[in-house]
């Protein structure tokens, strides 16, 4: 502003300075011509110097052209010469000409300039406002759009400052307040009324001009936007018109965009349930279906087996069921421990000792492959909860059995270091589809290509972790490879 008054000032001086020099020049040319030139035809002239200066200073420098003009016509072109007498009445005539004509141009140029000034300004705030809608853009949250819309309309327009009232359930409540705080709450009073109705509009509050604009589309409400200042000139109105048309568009993309991810989350999260209680129900069908043909056998030919045959059926359906109820449990468990509602009771345990008994137990159920255990020297025992344990061992193990070819070994190693003791569980089968580690002991990826269905690998992972130990797999010359790293000490 105060540049704007400086810039003025020096044009106003230049133009007063102008006209001083343009009326002595013609002044000076004209004198010896004055016998042969009739006045009303100097007073044109000297329209030249006039309209010249008012377009170099504006109105200031228009006035002191227009009083220098009256002057010099009045003392050099008027008989008698040299005096401020008018003489005959015709003279005068010329004389009102001049001064008309100056104060007609003062005001086509008083006025051209308003035009050029409203022009200017017009495309500053547009320029300004240019910049609103890729701001609003760049933000993917309602909250950031509210935040993003007060600041920037506050900083392009330069306004004392502005709020949104967002409406939330019909009612209308501040979301972010740029400017006097206490000044905001009483705008927010004085634009909703007792019944929670948005009142849009003008007022003046405390002294500024307030103006309230509806942010709204043809399917939703999302509130009002309110600025206020000292004064609100009717281009900034228009404009900020539709700078609220922009931050509705704005706001309803941003919720049309959180719906969208909404529902591919809803979708994505349908998808992982279907494919969780299908691997649930695949192992839980094994055990079934084992306790099924046990059961049937029994009641169709119980009284034509022998007595080891009977026991030996009765002791797989007791093993099946078992089996699927450490399935629940272990599910059961998982869930507890990720809730972080689950405690370890640890104990030392003998490695060793709990690999031969899982072993046994596999070697048992199972006719496809055979065991190998490899024990290094010196096993120290190790702290961890003996239940879980079993549980990882009896899971790779059997993963292990079920996906190598029949006959074909399955070997466990067992070492140990310094700080940690090492699991490794060596099979002959491949994984297929080209199934990276993520999937493989993914809860969702358990179903799928990888050739390694089922929860006991992400059952076993999991159990792992909650010793704050590592279960990794890598392919192997001859088959796959399943290492757990447990620390010694917890």
């Amino acid at each position: 502003m105060r540049t704007a008054r400086l810039r003025a000032s020096r044009s106003s001086a230049f133009g007063a300075g102008l006209s001083v020099i343009l009326i002595g020049i013609f002044s000076v040319a004209l004198v010896p011509l004055r016998a042969h030139i009739p006045p009303a035809s100097i007073a044109l002239i000297l329209v030249v110097p006039l309209v010249a200066s008012i377009a170099a200073g504006g109105i200031a420098a228009g006035v002191v052209a227009t009083i220098l003009g009256f002057g010099a016509y009045d003392l050099f072109f008027i008989p008698p010469y040299n005096t401020l007498a008018v003489g005959t009445a015709s003279n005068w005539i010329p004389l009102a000409v001049y001064v008309l004509v100056g104060f007609v141009t003062v005001l086509i140029d008083r006025r051209f300039r308003l035009q050029r000034e409203r022009a200017i300004y017009h495309a500053q705030i547009l320029e300004r406002l240019a910049a609103l809608p890729a701001a609003l853009i760049s933000e993917h949250e309602v909250e950031q759009i509210w935040q993003t819309t007060t600041e920037q309309i506050v900083r392009l327009v330069d306004l004392r400052g502005a709020m949104v009232l967002r409406a939330d359930n019909q009612l209308l409540r501040p979301a972010n307040v740029v400017g006097d705080p206490q000044l905001g709450s009483a705008i927010a009073a004085a634009f909703v009324g007792t019944n929670g109705v948005a009142k849009i509009g003008e007022a003046r509050v405390e002294g500024f001009c307030v103006r309230s604009f509806a942010l709204t589309t043809p399917a939703n409400n999302f509130g009002l936007l309110i600025v206020w200042n000292d004064h609100l000139p009717a281009v900034l109105v228009r404009a900020l018109e539709v700078a609220a048309s922009q931050i509705s568009a704005a706001l309803e993309r941003t919720q049309l965009q959180e719906t969208r991810i909404k529902l591919d989350t809803l979708q994505q999260i349908d998808g992982w349930r279907a494919s969780l209680l299908r691997t649930v129900s695949h192992d839980l069908l094994t055990p079934l279906a084992g306790i099924k043909t046990a059961t049937t056998t029994l009641a169709d030919f119980g009284d034509q087996l022998e007595k080891i045959e009977q026991d030996q059926l009765f002791e797989t359906m007791l093993s099946q069921i078992d089996r699927s109820i450490q399935l629940v449990g272990d599910l059961l468990n998982v869930t507890r421990i990720e809730a972080g509602a689950f405690e370890l009771q640890y104990q030392e345990v003998d490695l060793v000792s709990v690999v031969r008994q899982v072993a046994t137990g596999i070697d048992f159920l199972s006719v496809r492959s055979r065991l190998d255990l490899v024990f290094s020297e010196g096993l120290s025992p190790i702290k961890a909860d003996p239940g879980l344990l079993r549980e990882v061992i009896w899971n790779l193990l059997d993963n292990a059995v079920r996906h190598s070819p029949i006959g074909a070994p399955v070997q466990v190693i067992l070492e140990t270091n310094s700080a940690t003791a090492s699991i490794q569980v060596r099979d002959s089968g491949q994984l297929e589809g080209g199934a990276d580690e993520l999937q493989l002991f993914d809860w969702f990826h358990a179903v799928g290509n990888s050739g390694r269905s089922g929860l006991g690998l992400a059952i076993a992972r999991s159990f792992v972790e909650a010793h704050h130990g590592r279960l990794t797999v890598s392919p192997s010359p001859v088959g796959t490879v399943f290492t757990v790293e447990l620390p010694l000490s917890q």
